[in-house]
């Protein structure tokens, strides 16, 4: 409890985040920008402005931030997670998608286990700046069955809740898990599995949008800005990894 509070308090105290924001190379100031401007466009072109049009706005501009300080491997990138999350949280609840849910509120909750766990890897690392990955071991496969049965188990509550898109929608939760906990150790692998995650996210968000659901083609943009930032992440991450599990 003692590592958490700590871990907390440096995710989020503003002159971490001010620090880690200064410390972007051009890159990735650029690309900040371009997600911000993809964003502002899909909100200004559907002329959606109900809530969940400027909650879709908000979770996009505040995603950017996220995306490039988990990439970067820096502790604050839990501080914009918990903002993203909890965001995306309420869209997913407004589209009914049961799935999403779950997985959303599972992300949120695993933002203070993973700030925790960097925190302590970072601690006993010579660079206490940013994570340095681990290639995943033997002990870690037990985490694909545990994601099969999770599955099935997402997949019949969706399926009694008259969730939509119930396959889908019902794969993002152990895919998600799975991702979430590599990430939360530190391994590399967790980009593969989230490329898995956002192939799954950009078939859900275009069927809402054949649906006319509120806010999805925002969300759907925000898929394909996650999409390559999982293939920046890898490439940032597997400059780093010196530790094996």
């Amino acid at each position: 409890m003692q590592n958490l509070k700590l871990a907390l308090r440096e995710a989020t105290s503003p002159a971490n985040i001010r620090r880690d924001l200064a410390l972007m190379n051009r890159f990735q100031r650029v690309y900040m920008l371009v997600i911000m401007a993809v964003t502002v466009w899909a909100f200004v072109y559907t002329g959606d402005y109900s809530s969940s049009g400027w909650t879709s706005l908000i979770t996009g501009l505040v995603l950017a931030f996220y995306l490039i300080m988990l990439a970067s491997g820096r502790l604050t990138n839990f501080f914009w997670g918990l903002l993203t999350n909890g965001i995306w949280l309420l869209m997913s609840i407004h589209n009914h998608l049961v799935g999403d849910i779950l997985n959303q509120g599972f992300f949120f909750v695993m933002q203070f286990v993973g700030m925790a766990a960097w925190y302590n890897q970072l601690s006993q690392q010579a660079d206490h700046s940013q994570i340095q990955a681990k290639r995943i071991g033997p002990k870690m496969m037990g985490c694909l069955v545990a994601g099969a049965v999770v599955y099935g188990i997402v997949l019949t509550v969706a399926k009694t809740a008259h969730g939509n898109q119930v396959y889908l929608d019902s794969s993002q939760l152990p895919l998600g898990m799975l991702a979430q906990i590599l990430a939360t150790y530190g391994y590399l692998s967790q980009w593969i599995v989230w490329l898995f995650v956002d192939a799954v996210g950009l078939l859900l968000w275009w069927n809402q949008i054949q649906a006319g659901g509120s806010g999805a083609l925002g969300m759907f943009v925000l898929m394909i800005v996650k999409t390559f930032n999982a293939f920046y992440g890898m490439y940032l991450w597997s400059k780093t990894t010196e530790y094996k599990d």
